[in-house]
C-alpha cells in the first residue's frame, strides 16, 4: 500500500566525484567527493561544506579548517567522513531517511571485503533498506547501451579518479577483470611532480586538474600549442607565470598510460579464445573522466590494433548505469550482489 512512496537511489560513488539517481527525481547530485570540517572534530564531523564548495577550499584553508576526500582508489578510505559524505549528499535529495528503499552502488572489480562493508555500512546508515552492490565496469557498460546479459563478449575500460577497471563482460557476468588503481587523480600529481621537476614551478591539485582538463594530450598526433601556467617559484618562492607547451603531457602521463595500457593487454590475454573474435570486431569502450583525455582512444588503438571508442556519456556511464538497473531492476538482478 505505501511501496509507492518509497524511494530508490543509485550511486556512483567515486573517489573523485559522486553522481546520485533518485527513480522519480533525476540527477539529484553531481559533486566532487570532498568534505571540509573544523580541525579537532573529526569523530562528529562538524562540516563545514561538501562537494564543490569543499573542492574550492583545497590548498587555501589555515590549519583549523581540514579539507580531504574520504574515499580512496574508488573506495571509502575514512569511514567516518564517507558516511558523512554519503548521509550529507542524500540529504541534499530532500529524501527523508525513513522513506529510502533500494540503493544501488557502483564500486570497483577490486574492492576487498572490508572495503564493501564500509560502504554497505554507510549506505545503511544513510537510511537505505537494502543496498546492492554492482561493479562499475558493469553499470558502465549497461550504461552505454551495451547488452551485458546477451552472448557476445564485450570489453569496457572506466577510467575513474582513483582506479581504472578493465572488465570482458558476456551472459550477465565479467569473464575476465583487472582493477589498477592508478587513473586520473595519478595524472594530476604527475602534472604537479613535472612542473616541479623542470619548471621549478609548484602548482596545487585544481591547477593540475585544470590544465589537464583543458590542454592535455596523450598522443603524438595531438595539435600542439602553448598555454600558461601560475604557481609559485621553488627558488625564489615568489608567484610566478609560465608559458609551457603541451606536449610535455606525454612525458608526464607515460608511465601512468603505459600501466593502464599493459592492464589492458593482460586481461585480454586472461581472455578465453572463444570470445576473442567479439573483442576483435567490437573493440572496447572507453568510460569515466580519463576516457576523455585528448588523444587517448589514438593511442589504444595504435598500441592495441583493436577500435577503440569513447562513450558519449564517459563520465555519467556508471551512474547512468545504475539508473537504468533501477528501472529495470528485476531484469538486471542478476548482475548485482548484496
Amino acid at each position: 500500500m505505501f511501496s509507492g512512496i518509497f524511494k530508490n537511489l543509485g550511486m556512483d560513488l567515486g573517489t573523485a566525484n559522486t553522481i546520485i539517481y533518485a527513480y522519480d527525481k533525476g540527477y539529484i547530485v553531481n559533486e566532487p567527493s570532498v568534505i571540509a570540517f573544523k580541525n579537532g572534530s573529526n569523530r562528529g564531523y562538524k562540516i563545514l561544506c561538501i562537494g564543490l564548495e569543499a573542492k574550492r577550499m583545497l590548498g587555501k584553508t589555515g590549519r583549523e579548517i581540514k579539507v580531504i576526500r574520504p574515499l580512496a582508489d574508488g573506495v571509502i578510505a575514512d569511514f567516518v567522513a564517507g558516511e558523512a559524505l554519503v548521509k550529507s549528499f542524500i540529504r541534499r535529495a530532500n529524501i527523508p531517511s525513513f522513506l529510502l528503499n533500494r540503493m544501488v552502488i557502483g564500486v570497483p572489480t577490486g574492492i576487498t571485503s572490508v572495503e564493501r562493508k564500509a560502504i554497505i555500512d554507510s549506505a545503511l546508515a544513510a537510511g537505505a533498506r537494502k543496498v546492492y552492490l554492482v561493479y562499475e565496469p558493469m553499470a558502465a557498460a549497461i550504461g552505454v547501451g551495451m547488452d551485458v546479459l546477451g552472448a557476445h563478449a564485450n570489453m569496457i575500460v572506466d577510467i575513474g579518479g582513483g582506479t581504472t577497471d578493465i572488465a570482458v563482460i558476456n551472459y550477465g557476468g565479467i569473464v575476465v577483470d583487472n582493477t589498477l588503481r592508478l587513473a586520473s587523480d595519478e595524472m594530476n600529481e604527475a602534472i604537479m611532480r613535472y612542473m616541479k621537476n623542470r619548471y621549478y614551478l609548484d602548482i596545487g591539485e585544481l591547477t593540475a586538474e585544470k590544465i589537464k582538463i583543458e590542454h592535455g594530450i596523450a598522443h603524438e598526433g595531438c595539435r600542439r600549442r602553448r598555454f600558461k601556467v601560475s604557481g609559485i617559484d621553488q627558488r625564489t618562492g615568489l608567484p610566478r607565470e609560465i608559458s609551457v607547451p603541451n606536449n610535455f603531457f606525454l612525458a608526464a602521463f607515460s608511465g601512468i598510460i603505459n600501466a593502464i595500457t599493459n592492464a589492458i593487454i593482460n586481461t585480454l590475454d586472461q581472455l578465453p579464445p572463444e570470445l576473442a573474435g567479439d573483442i576483435v570486431d567490437r573493440g572496447l569502450v572507453l568510460t569515466g573522466g580519463g576516457a576523455l583525455l585528448q588523444g587517448l582512444d589514438v593511442y589504444l588503438r595504435d598500441r592495441l590494433n583493436l577500435p577503440v571508442t569513447v562513450a558519449p556519456n564517459a563520465l555519467f556511464s556508471v551512474a547512468e548505469g545504475t539508473k537504468k538497473i533501477l528501472e529495470s531492476f528485476d531484469f538486471y538482478k542478476q548482475v548485482l550482489f548484496k
